[in-house]
């Protein structure tokens, strides 16, 4: 019995210090503290630490008037080379450029996802429908186990996949339009095809 009433004397002993120390906590965070104001008492001299720059007088440079044009081809020359050099750099920076840009043949676009299921066969005959009723969009069936996943088309702009969506969810009622990488080339086959219709 006895060990039991140590056993809450030592909680109490425990209690009190955690009490102690935060009145002790609470008592130093409402001292007074000196704070320096900004009143007509406070003055201090930072001239010493300004930087010190010294004024230059501006120098002016004159320049030799340009002797009497001449006759010659050679100066003509000299001064239409200097735009044409400008040109041939730029030409060659978009050349590189024209480059780089053939270059990327993929960007973000969107697909009309028609299938997700378990079924092949369910899976190619989404994919034979595309190919029959829309033959200008390009399916894609992927598989990662064990689902199948068949996505039409390749389209830059949402609403260019919205205006199939509608013919598309005749068929397949659960169709979904998703954010896909897309080709650019067959992206702008089909919109030309679009165009068309």
């Amino acid at each position: 019995m006895g060990s039991v009433t140590m056993v809450r004397d030592m909680t109490l002993e425990k209690k009190f210090l955690w009490a102690l120390h935060l009145g002790i906590i609470l008592i130093s965070g409402c001292s007074k503290k000196s704070v320096v104001s900004s009143g007509s008492d406070y003055k201090e001299d930072l001239s010493a630490v300004r930087p010190r720059y010294e004024y230059v007088e501006p120098t002016i440079v004159t320049r030799p008037e340009p002797a009497a044009p001449s006759k010659s081809t050679n100066t003509v020359k000299a001064d239409v080379d200097k735009p044409l050099y400008v040109n041939k750099k730029l030409e060659s920076v978009l050349d590189t450029l024209a480059k780089q840009n053939k270059a990327i043949r993929y960007i973000n676009g969107f697909r009309i996802q028609i299938y997700v299921g378990n079924v092949r066969q369910e899976a190619d005959n989404a994919k034979s429908y595309v190919y029959q009723a829309f033959p200008d969009l390009n399916p894609y069936v992927s598989y990662s186990q064990p689902t199948y996943r068949v996505k039409v088309g390749d389209f830059m702009y949402r609403s260019d996949a919205e205006q199939y969506l509608d013919m598309i969810r005749e068929q397949y009622a659960s169709a979904v339009i998703l954010a896909d990488r897309v080709d650019i080339k067959r992206s702008l086959l089909v919109n030309a095809a679009s165009d068309h219709n």
